[in-house]
């Protein structure tokens, strides 16, 4: 037997800490090798650490809460002879290669509900956040999940009882929140997009009527879709038209990197903020996949269950701004590195000219915002006509 000392590992994705949410073994309990340990969340999704080492946990060194960085030592595990994992010091099974080791001091975070070692609490992370934000004791709560989980709709309803406790606030009503996790990301990215990138934006109004016959007739014949796969698929053609549209720019060198396959990010509005999960080579995808897959992406966003892979290498954005309400329009923000986003406003009846005659047909409006440093004006107006003329010549 002897101890070997596990630091939190890179998640392939250049990250440099991430925050503890729970653990999922208590100091004296035995693993195997790939057992899960403990949940993080970095600044792009919750995260699943397997063991790399069989034996006892000797120590755990740090608190849910708390934000270790990488190379920081997480879980001390007396090792049994012979069946530590082939994975090399630092390395996280199944993920890839993480940083040296380093000394960086840990610092505590609140933003998540103290859960003790050992505790008996199951509960995604987002809804240990939601029971935070609520002053809800997820200890007192009963779960009505599979195997007892606590789910959100469990924390809503204890929220609202007598017996909840109130939100953490000052004496004058005021509440503070801990920015950590996505968050937090999210916060710099768009800082990073409105203070470096100098964009403009503009709007369309498309018919969408063959793009409601279209889906009325999948629904008639068993296949419901909802509009998402045909505005991706109407981008990626739109996109292919325009390659530049696909595109970033080099800030070190001053270049413009144009990006072969068409990866398209979702925004999707999840408890943490909002999420972009990638679907990638979506050009190569018909549509009945491309519905299939981003109804995946999208599910697993929400659910705060995809790995960090699938939440970065976007190359162009698209978000559907009406699809919880009526709301029309917008001026998306671009997210960086990506040259365009692409909001699409709720589609509903519209006063339209057809034939010299003033009808109600289905519309929507198109907003893109596009780095001015790639593009002009004139190449944008093209590309959005383009998208328009894609959009309403869906067929069945």
């Amino acid at each position: 037997m002897a101890d070997q000392t596990f630091r939190l590992p890179d998640l392939g994705e250049g990250l440099t800490e991430a925050q503890l949410v729970a653990w999922r073994v208590e100091e004296g309990a035995t693993v195997e090798v790939n057992a899960p340990l403990c949940d993080v969340e970095t600044a792009k999704a919750v995260v699943v650490i397997p063991s790399p080492f069989a034996g006892t946990v000797r120590k755990l060194h740090a608190r849910p809460g708390e934000s270790v960085a990488v190379g920081e030592a997480l879980v001390t595990i007396s090792a049994s002879d012979g069946v530590a994992a082939e994975a090399t010091p630092g390395t996280l099974v199944g993920y890839g290669p993480g940083a040296p080791e380093s000394g960086v001091r840990r610092k505590a975070r609140t933003a998540v509900a103290p859960v003790e070692s050992g505790a008996d609490v199951r509960a995604a992370p987002f809804v240990r956040q939601l029971a935070k934000e609520k002053g809800v004791d997820l200890a007192q709560v009963s779960g009505s999940g599979p195997g007892g989980r606590i789910t959100r709709a469990d924390v809503e309803a204890a929220s609202s009882s007598p017996a909840a406790t109130s939100s953490p606030a000052a004496a004058d009503g005021e509440r503070r929140i801990s920015v950590v996790g996505i968050r937090k990301a999210i916060a710099r990215q768009m800082v990073r997009s409105v203070s470096t990138i100098p964009q403009f934006t503009e709007f369309a109004i498309f018919d969408a009527s063959n793009l409601m016959a279209a889906r009325e007739q999948r629904k008639a014949s068993g296949r419901p879709m909802t509009p998402l796969p045909y505005f991706i698929a109407a981008v990626v053609k739109a996109v292919q038209a325009y390659p530049l549209m696909n595109s970033s720019w080099d800030e070190g060198r001053d270049e413009i990197i144009v990006k072969q396959p068409i990866n398209v990010g979702i925004a999707v509005n999840t408890t943490h903020g909002l999420l972009v999960p990638v679907l990638r080579a979506a050009d190569k995808l018909e549509l009945g996949a491309t519905s299939e897959q981003s109804a995946h992406l999208i599910e697993g966003a929400r659910a705060g269950t995809l790995p960090p892979g699938q939440m970065s290498g976007g190359t162009i954005t698209v978000t559907n701004v009406g699809a919880s309400g009526p709301v029309e329009t917008g001026t998306p923000i671009i997210n960086p590195p990506e040259c365009c986003v692409v909001a699409f406003g709720a589609i509903k009846p519209r006063p339209m000219v057809v034939g010299g005659q003033v009808v109600a047909r289905s519309g929507a409006w198109i907003s893109i915002s596009v780095d001015h440093r790639i593009v002009d004006g004139a190449l944008a107006t093209e590309f959005l006509t383009a998208l328009v003329a894609e959009l309403e010549s869906i067929r069945a």
